[in-house]
């Protein structure tokens, strides 16, 4: 019954709570979106998606490049804090060949960028205006999390290779490699020749 109801070419489960879409076309304008409440993510097939009006200062890296379709993304009226979270979205909006759409994107903070036109914002700029060491910070819980997973790993194939050479031990000492196939007759000695 629910297919019935959903837009067509767009299955009902594919739609992000507390958006609307209608065909390709995702609508989460004016619904106090903030970074924490933005979904995670959105149809593979959105054409259009509508994010105007909300409370968003950033957007999660990668989510518009998720989107291999999206023709055009409507971000305007968002207190945007442009600082080195802001950085994919300028590239983004960078490598869009249409801009007229995102010209009026205007920083909110901090107060030495209020006011700026992200398009006009240099990235050098945008990286500024984080504290030292944000992005950094990031960085770093990545390698520490990499190095864990990497010793863990290791453990593990230590552990997997002790296991091994016990199993073989033992096998070699139930199934030893020189046992004979059958057992030989006894050979008469030369003295019991007579």
């Amino acid at each position: 019954m629910l297919l019935l109801l959903a837009p067509p070419g767009r299955p009902a489960a594919g739609c992000p709570a507390p958006c609307r879409c209608a065909g390709t076309r995702v609508d989460c304008g004016r619904r106090g979106l903030t970074w924490a409440s933005l979904p995670a993510a959105f149809p593979p097939d959105t054409t259009e998606l509508v994010l105007t009006g909300n409370n968003l200062t950033a957007l999660p890296p990668g989510l518009l490049d998720a989107l291999p379709v999206l023709r055009v993304v409507h971000l305007g009226a968002n207190p945007w804090r442009c600082d080195c979270h802001l950085v994919p979205l300028r590239a983004w909006l960078a490598g869009r060949l249409e801009r007229e759409p995102y010209r009026d994107l205007r920083c909110a903070a901090p107060p030495a960028l209020r006011g700026r036109l992200l398009s006009y914002l240099a990235e050098e700029e945008l990286r500024a205006a984080c504290p030292p060491g944000a992005l950094c910070r990031g960085a770093l819980a990545a390698q520490l999390l990499l190095l864990c997973l990497g010793l863990l790993h290791a453990l593990l194939l230590a552990l997997l290779l002790c296991r091994l050479r016990r199993l073989r031990a033992r096998a070699a000492r139930r199934w030893p490699l020189t046992t004979p196939l059958a057992e030989e007759p006894a050979t008469p000695e030369p003295s019991d020749w007579r």
